[in-house]
């Protein structure tokens, strides 16, 4: 098994409990209210999840640009910075895959 059909297996289980999940609730009684507060709720999730990311990636690499000197600290700051990006965006129900992918991102562009 691929990648590409693992991520299509986890999307089509995630569609699957969705819908079914939608089937329960019945369609009449969603309303607009719920949909607006649905995109509202997405849209502060990335928000705050590039948010989280960008500052700690920011704040890792500049910590990096002071550790030339001492070979040993680099490694532990480029693992433990995302990590703890990670750990953040999850303690405020955020993206932690997000804010992940992000801040090493950002660390490898300012490094």
């Amino acid at each position: 098994m691929t990648e590409f059909e693992g991520v299509a297996c986890v999307w089509s289980q995630v569609l699957y409990h969705m819908f079914k999940e939608m089937s329960i609730i019945g369609h009449e009684n969603v309303i607009a209210v719920d949909i607006i507060l649905g995109i509202v709720s997405f849209i502060v999730v990335v928000v705050g999840s590039i948010g989280i990311g960008t500052l700690l990636g920011l704040a890792g690499a500049f910590t990096c640009r002071f550790t030339h000197h001492l070979r040993i600290i680099e490694p532990l700051i480029v693992v433990t910075v995302p990590y703890l990006s990670f750990l953040m965006a999850e303690m405020f129900h955020l993206s932690g895959i997000l804010s992940y992918v992000l801040c090493f991102g950002y660390m490898l562009l300012t490094l």
